[in-house]
């Protein structure tokens, strides 16, 4: 069985690892260089508590997510020789008033329910975890599972797993149309004229994946979402846990790097970094962290984050092509999502009974006729 993978961000190199773990011969098509879209300007969390804004489908998507990266980290490690620095070190989500203390409280409230840990902290107790942030700051949401990685050496191991397992990845390679044939993809055609033939087509092409011809009757509209992160050079343990806030974050490095982020722009394929952004990013990242004012600035960057109209990922199969499963959409969660999203693109191809009812997240739900509630990226 052969498997053509449209794409090389973090969830095609994900999906080529796992289908050349199950013997299938797996071609991964890059339009640029592999990871250096999303992937790469990411900023690297296993988080799914604080991904998930309430209870329902996505939240347990985001839960099984960490739960299939859990399981694999170590075999990745062992098979890429990457080791992407799994750090345990939790979250606190910081509340500066009682409004955002109460949405923390009800928070906690929700997902101890449903089983996760999750427990809101007082200023006292927040302020022992993490010395650095701001006095101003009331109270804390403490998510001691969520932990985070470094996202580019995270797609680098999976890539270079894939590899070592017989999977062909392959550069500047531009995916322009699905061949299809009876309902049937053939292979896909390249911007060149030459053709790429496979059993199954994976559409992992990130912001990219609504651009691709064949696949007009799933009217599934892909578009990106641009972010804006500004990394500031620190000492090494300056800050412990990841820290959210209502305005953005901040994700230490081991090296001692602090990334802080984030904007959400409509900005097309745009990826300027603007001084409008950096502002807000600097500026909330001061708002939690005072001391960073004295830090040394490092670098920022931007990046395109895919989404769709209801910021929901798009896992499963097409509706109207049948050997086609999209993988891709995946907003803000694809690094935590990279793993679960590869295990499930080999369940699919190997007709396996999945873990989970992916429903919610198929890519039929565009021609359903079920009403789509769209959300807009710049209010998540």
């Amino acid at each position: 069985m052969k498997a053509v993978i449209i794409g090389g961000g973090i969830i095609g190199c994900a999906t080529a690892w796992r289908l050349a773990e199950e013997g299938i011969e797996a071609t991964v098509l890059e339009r640029g260089r592999v990871g250096q879209e999303a992937s790469w300007a990411a900023a690297g969390m296993i988080a799914p508590q604080g991904e998930a804004d309430e209870a329902g489908a996505f939240f347990w998507l985001c839960m099984a997510g960490k739960r299939a990266f859990d399981e694999c980290v170590e075999r990745l490690i062992d098979a890429s020789g990457i080791d992407p620095e799994y750090d345990n070190q939790g979250l606190l989500y910081v509340a500066f008033d009682e409004d955002e203390r109460r949405e923390l409280e009800s928070r906690a409230r929700w997902q101890a329910e449903l089983g996760a840990q999750a427990r809101l902290l007082t200023a006292g107790e927040a302020h022992q975890l993490a010395p650095a942030l701001s006095p101003q700051v009331i109270a804390a949401l403490h998510l001691p599972s969520n932990r985070r990685v470094d996202n580019r050496k995270l797609t680098q191991a999976y890539a270079s797993a894939a590899v070592r397992r017989g999977a062909e990845i392959v550069e500047g390679a531009r995916v322009d149309e699905i061949i299809v044939r009876n309902q049937r993809a053939t292979g896909v055609r390249m911007h060149d004229g030459s053709t790429h033939e496979g059993d199954f087509i994976v559409n992992a092409a990130g912001s990219w994946a609504g651009g691709i011809r064949g696949l007009e009757a799933d009217r599934i509209r892909f578009f990106p979402v641009r972010g804006q992160i500004v990394c500031f050079e620190a000492r090494p343990g300056l800050l412990g846990p990841t820290l959210f806030s209502g305005g953005g974050h901040l994700v230490p490095r081991r090296d001692g790097r602090i990334l802080a982020g984030a904007v959400f722009e409509e900005a097309g394929y745009d990826k300027t970094v603007t001084m409008e952004g950096i502002a807000h990013v600097a500026n909330e990242a001061h708002r939690v962290v005072p001391a960073l004012s004295r830090i040394a600035f490092r670098e920022a960057w931007a990046g395109l984050r895919p989404a769709t109209d209801d910021l929901m990922p798009v896992i499963g199969a097409s509706p109207n092509v049948h050997n086609v499963l999209y993988a891709a959409g995946h907003f803000r969660s694809g690094i935590l999502l990279s793993a679960l999203t590869g295990n499930l693109m080999a369940d699919l191809t190997l007709g396996r009974k999945l873990p989970l009812d992916l429903s919610p997240f198929s890519p039929a739900r565009f021609t359903s006729g079920a009403p789509i509630v769209k959300r807009s990226p710049s209010r998540t």
